[in-house]
């Protein structure tokens, strides 16, 4: 599906000198890897600033910064968890659901590509306990796949089909990030699509995912900034996406019928919000005049009518808008200032993805440190040693045949019998602070610090789980490790597990971690291919389907058996056919 004109300035190597070749090659990791941490820094500076002004008026700014002009990002006073929430002092660089949900999905991508399944059955629920923001959509979701029946690619949430929000557009640069070969769409698009359905199904919620990671991905390619002939022909490589999707069994299968079934052919409803995008553009664009910096973008913001609530949420028109920003103003710091103070806009999430965009080129980081600096700049190596080939270690998930998602958003908390504490799914965590109890004093929330580097303000039980409950819970987590060091230990000597794609490694931290070693979530497509290869052998046949019933969720099971009796139908008439 990859358009050569997408990236036509990219100039192919030319055969050298082998050292020279290899220098060259050390190079460009180098500075890819200076860009993606760049980009990564000014995406969550962007996001931090622009937090500070979302959902306010002049008036209500004003209360915030105490009457100061916004400049950079300062620590300030918000209501969180509505009124019955609480009132707190946010920390400078404090930064919203934007970024947590960017960190979430960079947890999600390891060596072995994005898992969709712990991103939505994990990372999702358990946002909803520290969110800081977030939309309607997002939260539904979220909720939603906490229920034990429901899947990622079939998540018929309450308003599902309407999602056409930004809440996803803002949180995929990892996959860019992460892509191996970030000028071939292909290599990065799928997960793209697989993390925005999680939430947002709507045409328009999905074109604004595939736009910024399409835009992204040509910044980091060409270190140019993407014009408006770029982004058009990044709508016409979005327009094949409905033939992408149908090589995705479980998007191509279950989710494009469910939305069909609501909403009709998804085609033709693709094609109407590349005409819409198209339009969009050339609007953005037709600001020629001679006004540039604050001035010009407050033309673009009012000719697209971002202020109007309909549409100042939308995907598509939030990815255009990052990119028209960018045409500007293209000093980083002074763009994502113009895009926090333009009052009525979705502000922190234009700034976020504009960021990303401007960080890639950026010659400096950002001029203050958001909250979790290191963890941001680990995040990003790490994500751009996957992009080289290599396999760094990650995040370490429970196993989701034994996972269940908490009942309440205030039971992720959770104490060991030694006073430790535990946020579920994430692992072990360090009070910052005393607790803060709600205006009902019903609920409390808690500054945290994981092991892993994040902070989170999380929402929690006045009591937390009791010991016992609290051990079972830990006990559970410990024997799920164990039997998962086990399977991999097993699949060593395995030859059919290896062909299936079980490359599960022992863990290595249980003593840091008690439980978060994830056997690999299953390769659906490897399996289907396995099947086509011993398709004559019985044994082999039934390893295949074993495994498939074993570790696939739900849809995953019905889509192979599926496939495997079609398989197995026509493999037998065409057998007769040639044997009469």
């Amino acid at each position: 599906m990859t358009d050569p004109g997408l990236f036509p300035d990219v100039v192919a190597p030319s055969v050298g000198d082998a050292s020279q070749q290899r220098r060259d090659a050390t190079a460009e990791i180098t500075d890819r890897g200076a860009k993606i941490r760049r980009s990564a820094l000014w995406a969550a500076y962007g996001d931090a600033l622009g937090w500070i002004t979302e959902l306010t008026d002049p008036a209500g700014l004003r209360r915030r910064t105490g009457g100061a002009p916004l400049y950079r990002p300062i620590e300030w006073t918000r209501r969180i968890g509505g009124r019955a929430g609480i009132t707190t002092l946010l920390p400078q660089g404090c930064y919203s659901d934007d970024s947590q949900l960017r960190l979430a999905t960079g947890r999600a991508i390891g060596p072995n590509g994005f898992d969709v399944e712990a991103f939505a059955k994990v990372e999702l629920p358990i946002w909803l306990s520290y969110g800081l923001g977030g939309g309607k959509s997002t939260s539904a979701a979220a909720a939603n796949l906490a229920k034990p029946k429901a899947t990622w690619f079939a998540n018929t949430f309450k308003g599902w089909i309407n999602s056409g929000g930004n809440g996803a557009a803002m949180r995929i640069q990892p996959h860019v990030w992460a892509a191996c070969m970030p000028d071939n769409a292909e290599s990065f698009l799928p997960d793209v699509i697989r993390n925005t359905i999680c939430t947002h199904s709507h045409p328009i919620g999905i074109l604004g995912s595939v736009l910024h990671a399409l835009t992204l991905a040509r910044t980091i390619v060409t270190g140019r900034y993407p014009s408006a002939d770029d982004l058009l022909a990044a709508t016409d490589v979005a327009a094949d996406l409905p033939d992408v999707i149908q090589h995705d069994t479980e998007v191509g299968t279950y989710w494009r019928v469910a939305f069909e079934q609501k909403s009709g052919a998804f085609s033709e409803a693709w094609v109407r919000a590349i005409d819409e995008c198209k339009e969009a553009i050339r609007v953005a664009d037709g600001n020629t005049s001679n006004e540039s910096g604050a001035d010009r973008y407050a033309s673009i913001v009012d000719c697209l009518k971002l202020r109007e609530k309909e549409r100042r949420g939308s995907g598509m028109l939030t990815a255009v808008a990052a990119v028209g920003l960018i045409w500007c103003e293209t000093r980083p710091e002074e763009a994502l200032r113009i895009a926090a103070n333009a009052i009525g806009t979705d502000t922190d999430t234009i700034a976020t993805m504009a960021g990303a965009i401007l960080g890639v080129a950026a010659g400096t980081e950002p001029p203050v440190e958001v909250l979790d600096v290191d963890l941001f700049r680990s995040e990003a190596d790490r994500l751009t040693d996957i992009a080289r080939g290599g396999r760094p270690e990650g995040h370490q998930y429970p196993d989701l045949l034994r996972w269940s998602a908490p009942r309440a958003r205030a039971d992720t908390l959770i104490r060991s019998k030694d006073g430790k504490l535990y946020v579920r799914g994430l692992g072990w965590a360090k009070a910052l602070d005393e607790p803060m109890l709600s205006s009902k004093q019903d609920f409390m929330w808690q500054w945290l610090k994981l092991e892993a580097g994040q902070t989170l303000l999380i929402k929690r039980r006045r009591e937390l789980m009791g010991d016992a409950e609290a051990a079972e819970i830990l006990s559970t987590l410990q024997s799920s490790e164990r039997a998962s060091k086990t399977d991999g230990d097993s699949n060593k000597s395995n030859p059919k597990a290896q062909q299936m794609g079980d490359t599960r490694t022992p863990s290595t931290t249980a003593s840091r971690i008690p439980s978060e070693k994830l056997p690999k979530p299953l390769n659906l497509q490897r399996a289907l291919d396995y099947i086509t290869k011993h398709k004559d052998d019985d044994e082999s046949i039934g390893y295949a389907l074993r495994r498939v019933v074993h570790q696939g969720t739900p849809g995953q099971i019905a889509a192979f058996t599926s496939a495997l009796i079609d398989h197995l139908r026509q493999y037998e008439k065409v057998r007769h056919s040639s044997h009469g």
